[in-house]
This record gives structure tokens, C-alpha cells and sequence, in this order.
């Protein structure tokens, strides 16, 4: 009886989180969707059209700096040959930089140009005024509770070595 007891209890908090995962997943689409920018600020560089790969490669080196192109590659989660691709638009948008490694010759390394740098500012400062009417939706004690949930549930797992 007690193991039968243990079973549904079991089967009712897999259900439970089955829904919050759902829900969980929602959410983080919501606010993906809603941070996310689609084209850059008209009256930042209206002149410049970007797909949204292009966008996300701009995003990316803007928030880490200058990086390898395989490192690029596996923060988009693209094969390299598509990093490479995007990049190389962007290099003759003039928003990007190509260089090499100063020990490896053989690496290349990219990074923001100036005026990709001040492209990454101003899809910040909308994605930062967007973060802003979201946050103020919540109480200060909430937005507390929320931001440290949030860096909780985004650090890195930590791998235990079990032998």
C-alpha cells in the first residue's frame, strides 16, 4: 500500500513539473521574443538591413568582444561554415572586423567594428528600455527575487567527476 501511496504521489509531482516546464519554456519565449531585436533603430543607422542571423552574430560579439570564429560558431550553434558566411557579410557592411591570432597565425579572429560597436549600443539601449517596462511590472522586493532566481536557474551546471 505504502509503495502504491509513493507511486501516485510520484506520478502527480512529475505532472506538476511537467506543467511547469511548459510554462517555464513559455515564459522564456515570451521574453525572447520581446528583447529581441528584429532591425536595428531606424535612426540609429538607417542604412544598414540585417537578417536576424546577422543580428544575432552582432549580439553575440558585442556582449563577448573579440573571439575566435569557432568560438563564434558554438555560441550561435551553427555549423562554421555559416559563422563564416554571416560574418562575411557583415565584414562588407563594415561592422565587423576579421584579424589573426598573434601566436597562430591560422586563427581568425573577429570583432565588432566602431561602427558595429555603436550598432550593438543602440539595439541595447532598446532592448534595455524593453527590459525596463518589464521589470517595472514587478514590486523592487520582486525584481530582487526574480534577478537572483533568474541567475540561479543561468549559471552554469556544475559537473561532478563520479567514479
Amino acid at each position: 500500500m505504502l509503495k502504491q501511496t509513493e507511486s501516485r504521489a510520484s506520478a502527480a509531482t512529475e505532472r506538476v513539473l511537467e506543467r511547469q516546464l511548459k510554462q517555464l519554456v513559455g515564459c522564456f519565449y515570451e521574453l525572447s521574443e520581446r528583447l529581441m531585436v528584429r532591425q536595428p533603430p531606424r535612426d540609429a543607422m538607417p542604412e544598414v538591413e540585417l537578417s536576424p542571423q546577422e543580428i544575432r552574430v552582432v549580439a553575440a560579439l558585442g556582449h563577448k568582444g573579440s573571439t575566435i570564429m569557432s568560438d563564434l560558431a558554438g555560441m550561435l550553434n551553427v555549423p562554421l561554415s555559416t559563422a563564416t558566411h554571416t560574418v562575411d557579410k557583415l565584414v562588407a557592411k563594415e561592422l565587423v572586423e576579421r584579424g589573426r591570432g598573434d601566436r597562430d597565425r591560422r586563427i581568425v579572429l573577429v570583432e565588432l567594428s566602431g561602427k558595429g560597436r555603436r550598432l550593438h549600443q543602440s539595439c541595447l539601449e532598446c532592448q534595455l528600455a524593453m527590459g525596463r517596462t518589464m521589470l517595472e511590472a514587478l514590486s523592487p522586493g520582486e525584481r530582487e527575487i526574480f534577478l537572483e532566481l533568474m541567475a540561479k536557474m543561468t549559471q552554469p551546471a556544475i559537473v561532478t567527476n563520479r567514479e
